[in-house]
């Protein structure tokens, strides 16, 4: 199926000398504002849920927590390895 008034953000990132500087609430306000443009009507990312700065950087931005997806990614420690919970997120 192909949806299109949805958008996925895949990767977003900032250089670790200009975090905390407003850069990447610019950048992805700037990025919602350019897919609202396009009439997109919902953006989606999915985000570790171990990664709670990140999730809290896109709840400020609006996003919402809209799903889990249990156990989705393999994280390696001390030889064992580790599942760990995908959270969807989403801003309409």
């Amino acid at each position: 199926m192909l949806a299109l008034d949805s958008a996925d953000i895949l990767n977003i990132g900032i250089d670790p000398d200009y975090k905390r500087q407003g850069h990447g609430t610019a950048l992805l306000k700037h990025l919602i504002e350019e897919l609202r443009k396009r009439d997109i009507g919902e953006i989606l990312l999915e985000v570790r849920a171990g990664n709670k700065p990140a999730i809290q950087f896109y709840k400020r931005q609006g996003f919402e927590e809209i799903s889990v997806r249990k156990n989705y990614y393999t994280k390696n420690s001390k030889n064992q390895s580790h599942r760990e919970d995908g959270i969807i997120m989403s801003i309409k």
